[in-house]
């Protein structure tokens, strides 16, 4: 960890040694070119565009800082990044697209699963339904059996009664 610590130390500052010297031989470049300094935060305007300088190629193990004056404004592009932050750039990468598919899946998905959530909830509702209306059926069943039989005794209780009176009526003559 600590030898990792002292290769980055490293790495950093010869980036910004680069950038120092580019930055010096940018500034000398455009006093040579003739161009005013900077006063009070005006510059005289460019009369012609310059061409594009090449480049050398790219090293393997390092990286190239470029430095580009722009009127009154720097632009500085790295030509490549030292080889510590591409596996960070790609999970970075790797982690924003997971998360574009996941929110996709999300917005795409939810409605699908909110129909056949639905549907199974009225198909258990529509199975409850039909056990309680199961229920129901055989309660209105067992009231009807017991009317039934309170009738029928109703009645024996109504003949008994007849029958005693005429036994009644019987005697008394």
């Amino acid at each position: 960890m600590p030898m990792m610590q002292s290769t980055r130390d490293a790495v950093r500052t010869e980036i910004r040694d680069q950038v120092h010297s580019m930055v010096q031989a940018a500034q000398e470049a455009a006093q040579q070119a003739g161009q005013a300094p900077v006063i009070a935060g005006q510059t005289k305007a460019p009369t012609a565009p310059q061409a594009p300088v090449a480049l050398p190629p790219i090293p393997v193990g390092g990286g190239r800082l470029i430095v580009d004056k722009q009127g009154d404004r720097t632009v500085f592009t790295s030509a490549a990044l030292p080889p510590e932050i591409l596996p960070l750039a790609q999970m970075a990468q790797e982690t924003a697209l997971g998360l574009m598919g996941l929110l996709a899946a999300i917005f795409i998905l939810g409605p699908f699963a909110r129909v056949f959530a639905r549907r199974f909830d009225r198909r258990t509702e529509i199975k409850v339904a039909g056990s309680h209306a199961q229920v129901q059926q055989q309660q209105l069943l067992q009231l009807q059996q017991s009317v039934d039989a309170m009738s029928l005794e109703i009645e024996r209780i109504s003949e008994s009664q007849r029958f005693q009176s005429k036994l009644l009526n019987e005697k008394s003559r």
